[in-house]
């Protein structure tokens, strides 16, 4: 596996590891019903826009030519690690906001 093909591997696991994630939240917030609060429910869909971002970014890598693939990764791997400090942050936020209506 080339590093190219290693780093998108990587990153569609940790978005695909993020939407299972923010389903997983999202079946729990339904059967809470009315009892979610709006500071989970803006939790949860900061966490969304942040997995969104991230999968820009893996748009932006895929697409890249094979000489502009290092340069693109270069910029953006500050940002991807930002977002997945984000991402991981928001996950335990969310999570939680969202074991505190089940306790």
């Amino acid at each position: 596996m080339t590093d190219r093909e290693k780093v998108q591997s990587d990153l569609e696991a940790k978005i695909a590891q993020g939407e299972k994630k923010v389903e997983e939240l999202k079946a729990q917030m339904s059967e809470a019903g009315d009892d979610v609060s709006d500071e989970a429910k803006e939790a949860l869909a900061s966490a969304e826009k942040m997995l969104e971002s991230g999968k820009d970014k893996l748009s932006e890598l895929a697409s890249a030519s094979d000489e502009k693939f290092d340069e693109v990764w270069a910029s953006a791997k500050d940002t991807w690690d930002d977002l997945s400090k984000q991402v991981e942050g928001g996950w335990a936020s969310v999570s939680d906001k969202i074991k505190g209506l089940f306790s």
